[in-house]
């Protein structure tokens, strides 16, 4: 067996001088190296040992080392977190099998090395030389990417469909097919990738449960599950191969001239956190835009903002996005539709999701302002053609509803949702206040546009009042989130809010109103009745959109706006890097919100 010593402390290289044909050169070096032959598998060993500069071994307890190679030829990639063995933890020792992936081509590895992974955080060995010999003997293993938690994936469906009928089996060569050709391009982000592994396993499950519930899929049911699961896959994975741009190299650990300033302000927030409280992270109105044309408007800090929030995750209950999460007014729909895929993958999956993660929709989301300006006349240089918008299901995609990644509620997969914390004795619930129609005029522009026809409809409201609301414990404190203040401003398209106002009414006061409107294609015929629950405590309305600091208790509760992370103050500043957000504690004891500010923030606190 090889025996490999890396210095994690000592290690180094000169940089590749030619990064678009990446070569590593090991001609006369002194490196770790390994020689083996296509097509071997398993008995290839190598024996790790990985030591500080003074040559005392690294702790390796709780690590999981990962092999990532990207092979022979510069086209394939191997990242293969399933083939190591810890042998001796404490004293740096781990044994790495190669499965036969790894020597499916003949030549010099591109690169090779080793990624130690825990607690979502990771160090990485220096390089070494790996060489596979031709075979010339025996043939057949095909080239491809060998990712272990997609190989994982592959034993999991072939495992279903083997309990169906075998005529699937073609339909199984055409989706493994088609899903190497998906991940070909990775980037080799295990982090992230792992991340969507995780997320596809409830979409696997649901096949497996009908395969069981039914003795046996149709070729057409098979069909459209594949297709279905296809485009998901596809979605996310174009997400990987996409780099984020963003301020922290490595989430909790800010990068930059600001890095000392900024984690100070950080840290000074978690001071004084009270576990026994129900604590959360208010962030919103971002408004990330990549685009150059936006740089003046300085709205690429978006992610940024996230990741600075992204830093409490292990010390909060729960963290809201709040919407208006992109600014939605780029030229093109593939622009928006990058946006806000990076922009959410990154507050889901860019931490240790120590606390729940709830992204709700904001006005500007959905990138209908891109249609004003076509109708207009404006910008005919940026909007050459009539643009398309993001749709409710491409939001449901992107924010991953369907999978309940955090234990709520929802209706269905629908944009709103609420979760109860009973250690806390909390009720949260998000709602969706940019629930608009997709109702298309006969030119096929949008009859209404997000960015000004805000407010909920018949099906939300119904669930609002007579599920969200209803079998609420006595003991329990329950708290709204959503983008949009629950006040109505004269002279706007807020469709409803006045029924959304009065179920909560009754809710507290433990009523009960027949709710209508005859608002067209915003109906509205609901009955609300909380006379055998009582009344329940509502601490409040948590808000963004108006981007300022604000409070109204017109409506008999507190209705609290929370600033702009992009930045603009009340004197709307878009220039520099400002940012504001709020850490906040909800104290049912005390029947108090007490907020804390980051950035231009301020902290405030309200009784309720």
């Amino acid at each position: 067996m090889e025996v490999m010593t890396f210095n994690i402390d000592k290690d180094r290289r000169n940089l590749v001088d030619d990064k678009q044909n990446f070569n590593i050169d090991f001609h006369d070096s002194k490196y770790n190296w390994l020689q083996a032959r296509q097509y071997e598998e398993s008995m290839r060993q190598v024996e790790v040992h990985v030591v500080h500069g003074d040559g005392s071994p690294v702790d390796l307890t709780g690590v999981n080392p990962v092999f990532e190679g990207w092979l022979p030829e510069g086209v394939y990639r191997i990242i293969d977190a399933k083939h190591s063995v810890m042998i001796d933890a404490q004293n740096g020792i781990f044994r790495f099998d190669f499965p036969a992936p790894a020597f499916q081509v003949a030549g010099s590895y591109k690169q090779a090395f080793f990624r130690l992974m825990k607690d979502g955080k990771s160090v990485t060995t220096l390089e070494f030389s790996l060489e596979v010999l031709a075979d010339k003997v025996i043939s057949g293993l095909v080239p491809s990417d060998y990712i272990t938690p997609f190989e994982d994936e592959y034993d999991k469906l072939i495992a279903i469909v083997e309990k169906a009928d075998s005529k699937f089996a073609e339909q199984l060569i055409k989706w493994q097919n088609e899903f190497n050709k998906i991940i070909g391009d990775l980037n080799g982000d295990y982090i992230r990738i792992k991340s969507l592994a995780d997320a596809l396993d409830a979409r696997l499950k649901t096949l497996e449960d009908k395969i069981k519930a039914d003795g046996l899929l149709t070729q057409a049911e098979f069909d459209k599950q594949m297709a279905s699961f296809l485009d998901e896959v596809n979605d996310k994975l174009s997400i990987l191969s996409t780099p984020i741009y963003v301020e922290q190299t490595i989430y909790g650990d800010p990068v930059g001239e600001q890095a000392p300033e900024i984690k100070q302000k950080l840290d000074s927030l978690t001071v004084g956190i009270n576990p026994d409280k129900f604590n959360f992270v208010f962030i919103t109105d971002p408004h990330y835009a990549s685009s150059e044309e936006t740089a003046n408007l300085s709205v690429s800090y978006g992610v940024n903002h996230v990741n600075r929030a992204l830093y409490l995750d292990q010390y909060v209950d729960m963290m809201v996005l709040g919407g208006d999460n992109i600014d939605g007014n780029q030229a093109s729909i593939e622009g928006i539709l990058t946006d806000q895929a990076q922009i959410a993958t990154e507050f889901l999956f860019g931490s240790d999701n120590n606390s729940d993660k709830f992204p709700l929709k904001g006005n500007h989301d959905d990138g209908t302002e891109r249609q004003v300006y076509f109708e207009a006349g404006r910008r005919p240089d940026r909007i050459p053609s009539l643009p398309a918008v993001i749709t409710d299901a491409q939001f449901k995609r992107d924010y991953h509803t369907g999978d309940l990644l955090f234990g709520e509620t929802r209706k269905g997969n629908s944009n709103y949702f609420y979760k109860d914390y009973p250690d806390k004795k909390i009720r949260i619930i998000g709602l969706d206040s940019n629930d608009r129609p997709e109702i298309k005029n006969d030119d096929g522009t949008e009859k209404y546009l997000g960015i000004w026809h805000l407010g909920y409809r018949q099906e939300q409201i119904n669930w609002l009042a007579n599920v969200a609301l209803k079998n609420v414990p006595e003991d329990y404190t329950t708290l709204i989130v959503a983008h949009m203040q629950s006040w109505v401003k004269n002279g706007t398209n807020i469709h409803n809010a006045d029924l959304v106002n009065k179920i909560i009414g009754d809710f507290i006061t433990g009523g009960s109103t027949t709710l209508t409107s005859d608002d067209k294609d915003w109906e509205v015929n609901v009955k609300t009745d909380f006379t055998q629950q009582g009344a329940r405590v509502l601490a409040g309305w948590i808000h963004g959109h108006e981007h300022s600091e604000n409070i109204r208790t017109d409506g008999g509760y507190n209705n609290i706006g929370i600033l702009a992370s992009v930045g603009l103050g009340e004197a709307q500043n878009w220039l520099g890097d400002t940012d504001g957000w709020n850490l906040i504690e909800l104290d049912t004891e005390k029947r108090t919100l007490t907020l804390k500010g980051f950035g231009i923030a301020t902290d405030r606190k309200f009784d309720y």
